[in-house]
């Protein structure tokens, strides 16, 4: 029993790793001016969508979304057009619907402190994935 509950620790402290191993809000905030921009979230969003785009089709099937590490979207939700992919377009509509929900002054920026409103927040996660994903 002693030991399911060590293997049951190393794993939950690893799943943690990986979790926050994607871009925190600094490395994101690419001009380090505090703030976060639809830019700037589309330029990392990109990358993560490019590099799960393992067919490299433009476009994430099921298969590929479910490999994003910390998504709190449903795919289901994102394929609007309900063609069995989410497409770049499809996520930065949803995004932009996000990004402006958190924006509650309308300055065209996020803060930490806007991110906190966010009900999907996670401090520990790539501010990425309130956004996107």
């Amino acid at each position: 029993m002693k030991r399911w509950s060590i293997i049951f620790a190393v794993v939950f402290v690893l799943s943690g790793v990986v979790w926050a191993a994607d871009k925190t809000f600094q490395e994101i905030d690419k001009n380090k001016d505090g703030k976060l921009s639809m830019e700037e979230f589309d330029r990392e969003a990109l990358r993560v969508f490019n590099e799960h785009d393992k067919n490299h089709d433009g476009a994430l099937d099921q298969s590929e979304f479910s490999q994003i590490k910390g998504a709190n979207s449903k795919f289901e939700d994102l394929d609007t057009n309900k063609d069995g992919k989410v497409d770049m377009k499809e996520l930065q509509d949803a995004a932009i619907k996000k990004f402006n929900q958190l924006d509650q002054n309308r300055n065209n920026y996020l803060t930490d402190d806007d991110l906190k409103c966010s009900p999907r927040y996670k401090p520990e996660a790539s501010p990425l994935y309130d956004i996107y994903f």
